[in-house]
């Protein structure tokens, strides 16, 4: 038996297939490091939409003001 390479749990897959259907999902939903800068540049643009600046704070934040 295989085992899925990001849960663990026992997988009875095709050869090459490493992944469980679960894990599998949210790697096709975007649930990945990819994923999340999608979701921060959509934010980063929705903020400048508003008419809002990007500026980093003095102990190292990022804000929009």
């Amino acid at each position: 038996m295989k085992t899925c390479e990001k849960c663990g749990i026992e997988i009875d897959t095709r050869d090459g297939e490493n992944l469980c259907r679960a894990c599998d999902d949210a790697a096709a939903n975007g649930k990945t490091r990819k994923g999340a800068r999608k979701q921060r540049n959509m934010y980063h643009q929705a903020m400048l939409d508003c008419g809002l600046v990007r500026v980093k704070g003095a102990c190292g934040g990022i804000y929009y003001e």
